[in-house]
């Protein structure tokens, strides 16, 4: 009779991933993809252990850092051999191969992600539900970059098909992240303006530079002619230190996430797991992606009303209110 531990639910559970490596080729590395299987099938052929290791072995994040071994973020080759001793190096190389989507070598956190959604949803588009409905529904083409691929927050949605190759959807996702950090700073920056700038005007008996209707300046709404010129100066002097230093990291940084610029003043993603890291990725592209549209609506509701957004919308005007205690 097994006695189960850790140490053998982690080999485990890597030898049913070796035995079963076929099932999770990316599309383009196999002729065919196998039948929906849980990734612990063909453990047999390795061990033989009882039904209740079985139940235990599917893959999980804290098996994901437990193999990490040195806290990398990822799993290289040596790493699965350590954790499966007594798998073969030729099986430990094809799972890397096979799991590796980006071909850098190792298993990130995302990849690893996508073998666990295939172990629950079966193997087409890497386990990803909402990939299989954005190409049932017409979002999708078939043989997109994104119909297989471990990005966080891959919908799916590309209907005209934008995305050609990975490296391509990572300039697109590079770009998407960055309109994204914009647009929440403007989403919070937009209606404060309109509620804080004559106060400080008034107060250091300055110009109040809102546009007429107590609007914020727009191309829309005018106003931007009122705006000292050092101002956009300076805005054009961060923005290209801004790419700069993206562009470096892009060339300096191997196995770089994109977006990533190290910034991480307060440390929130200290010490944390790659798990984590990866929901903190995804809670900024969703936000992002919300306040992009967020920022729209303003430009379009003042526009077509001709009223600021505090008049328009009072649940903005008491946010703001009250974030600002006022």
């Amino acid at each position: 009779i097994i006695k189960p531990n850790t140490t053998m639910l982690k080999s485990a559970a890597l030898a049913g991933v070796v035995a079963s490596a076929s099932a999770f080729a990316p599309m383009g590395l196999g002729s065919t993809r196998a039948a929906h299987r849980p990734a612990v099938c063909g453990m047999q052929m390795q061990i033989k252990p009882s039904g209740s290791l079985i139940k235990q072995t599917f893959l999980t994040t804290d098996l994901f850092n437990s193999i990490d071994a040195d806290g990398s973020g990822s799993i290289d080759i040596e790493e699965l051999k350590d954790a499966v001793k007594f798998t073969s190096n030729a099986n430990a190389r094809d799972l890397i191969q096979r799991a590796d989507v980006n071909g850098d070598g190792v298993i990130d956190f995302g990849e690893y992600e996508r073998l666990m959604n295939m172990e629950v949803n079966g193997d087409a588009q890497g386990g990803n539900e909402y990939v299989r409905q954005a190409l049932d529904l017409g979002f999708l083409q078939a043989g997109s970059p994104l119909e297989d691929c471990a990005m966080v927050g891959n919908k799916g949605f590309d209907p005209l098909g934008f995305a050609k190759d990975l490296p391509g959807l990572d300039n697109y996702r590079e770009a998407e992240i960055k309109h994204g950090r914009l647009a929440m700073l403007a989403a919070v920056g937009w209606p404060a303006s309109e509620r804080l700038q004559p106060y400080f005007a008034k107060l250091i008996g300055a110009p109040d530079l809102l546009a007429k209707g107590a609007k914020a300046p727009s191309l829309l709404n005018g106003g931007l002619e009122n705006i000292n010129p050092l101002f956009f100066a300076g805005i054009l002097a961060f923005t290209a230190f801004v790419e700069t230093e993206t562009l470096t990291a892009i060339k300096v940084k191997e196995n770089r996430l994109v977006g990533d610029l190290g910034f991480d003043p307060l440390g929130f993603s200290k010490g944390k797991t790659e798990d984590v890291k990866r929901d903190y990725a995804l809670k900024e592209l969703q936000n992002g992606r919300l306040a992009m549209i967020g920022i729209v609506g303003y430009v379009a509701e003042e526009f077509v009303t001709k009223f600021s957004v505090l008049q328009e919308t009072p649940i903005i005007e008491k946010a703001v209110s009250k974030a600002l205690g006022a």
